[in-house]
């Protein structure tokens, strides 16, 4: 039986494992995939703020635009 922190460790050996055999295109599905996941439940406010905290009005308005 594992310890908690060698189940963790084997998670992370693991989850190494599966990232390494990723090719650049596998990597960028996961991660758009990671971040709709993590904004699923933000309001249109929310999601503005968070876009305005971290660029600017430009990028806002081209996401808004379609233009990423």
């Amino acid at each position: 039986m594992m310890t908690s922190e060698q189940l963790q460790q084997f998670k992370s050996n693991y989850c190494e494992m599966i990232v390494d055999q990723m090719d650049m295109g596998d990597l960028i599905t996961l991660a758009v995939e990671c971040i709709e996941q993590n904004l699923k439940d933000y309001t249109e406010e929310e999601l503005k703020e968070e876009i305005l905290d971290l660029y600017d009005d430009s990028v806002l308005s081209g996401i808004i635009g379609g233009n990423v």
